[in-house]
């Protein structure tokens, strides 16, 4: 019941701050380091998918204490995507108990072979998204009895949170630069437009002052309104542009 309290505990605590995250290394890092410490494993990885290069990296791993030197080699790390346990999960979408890796066909040992350690029991799930998964999550070497069908579930549950930060963070992030080009092309208009509008102002002063027209009637013909509105509208483009006025609908 202890256990069953900490997962529910652990749950809870991603989902809330999944809500408020503002940095999703962070919240990963959180995130593995609790499920690592409530299996005792001896890590816990996510396991992000290249779709370019269909490679595996590890952008977040959590290490006990006997491995943690290996935390800077598995970050700069990659392998096939189609390889290991963790291919096998990807192409299948299915998430799985591995007791002893060493003897299973599936396992790729070139992780081993980089970090000089042993991998035993792997737990491993798919994170997905509406798009199709874009990794995976494992739990190595856990302590105690072989992991169950409670234990995996309960890592699938983490999985989904996982992709959902995960997805989140893509689309904010695609937000935010589509954001960016607009208040950028807002700024340049708005330049364009003052500077025509103080043309025009400029050129209607110089206009009044070569034909000895009143400035109070010159300021009342088109031009010189035009040169008013421009220089207005430029101005206004160029504070929304800046962030300094935020137009509200």
């Amino acid at each position: 019941m202890r256990t069953a309290s900490e997962r529910l505990a652990l749950l809870y605590d991603v989902s809330r701050r999944l809500a408020t995250f503002t940095d999703l290394e962070d919240l990963l890092r959180f995130a593995t380091r609790r499920v690592r410490e409530l299996y005792e494993a001896e890590g816990c990885a996510v396991l992000l998918l290249d779709a370019s290069r269909r490679e595996f990296h590890f952008p977040v791993a959590s290490q006990s204490e006997s491995r943690a030197n290996t935390t800077a080699q598995l970050s700069v790390m990659r392998f096939p995507a189609d390889k290991g346990i963790a291919g096998w999960v990807l192409q299948r979408d299915t998430a799985t108990i591995v007791a002893d890796a060493q003897s299973d066909d599936r396992f790729y040992p070139g992780v081993d072979a980089e970090t000089g350690l042993t991998t035993r029991t792997i737990l491993c799930a798919p994170l997905r998204t509406p798009n199709g998964s874009i990794g995976v999550v494992e739990v190595i070497t856990p302590s105690g009895a072989t992991p169950g069908d409670e234990d995996l579930r309960f890592l699938e549950a983490i999985a989904d949170d996982f992709a959902s930060a995960h997805d989140r963070t893509r689309l904010y992030e695609e937000l935010r630069g589509e954001a960016l080009s607009l208040r950028q092309i807002c700024t340049a208009c708005g330049v364009v437009i003052l500077l025509i509008g103080l043309l025009l102002g400029l050129g209607t002063l110089t206009s009044a002052l070569a034909m000895a027209v009143p400035l109070g009637e010159a300021l009342l013909r088109p031009r010189a309104l035009g040169a008013v509105v421009g220089v207005a509208v430029g101005a206004l483009l160029i504070a929304v542009g800046r962030g300094r006025l935020r137009l509200r609908r």
